[in-house]
């Protein structure tokens, strides 16, 4: 059975499920280079529930489980993740 996978970025970390699946808050964490990740991990399916469609809670060997989204829910993540950093939206929540 395929194993998950350790994108490694210097400080931060981005896992993988076996089928490429994206551990969200990981890629918000090292894109945002912010601790704050969870909060705007919240923020972001609050007021955009339509991207959870994409997504599901994956268990990580060694790990608690997580929340991983496929490629096409990583896009649209990602693209409301600039949005709201671009507008300020989420600034306050992070150092970026």
């Amino acid at each position: 059975m395929p194993r998950e996978f350790v994108l490694s970025m210097e400080e931060n970390f981005i896992r993988f499920t076996p089928s490429g699946e994206i551990a969200v808050i990981d890629a918000i964490k090292a894109l945002g280079e912010s601790d704050a990740a969870e909060e705007i991990w919240k923020t972001l399916k609050d007021e955009n529930p339509e991207i959870l469609s994409h997504c599901r809670c994956f268990h990580f060997s060694k790990n608690k489980s997580a929340m991983v989204a496929d490629g096409q829910g990583w896009e649209q993540i990602e693209s409301l993740l600039f949005d709201y950093i671009l507008d300020g939206s989420l600034l306050h929540h992070s150092d970026i």
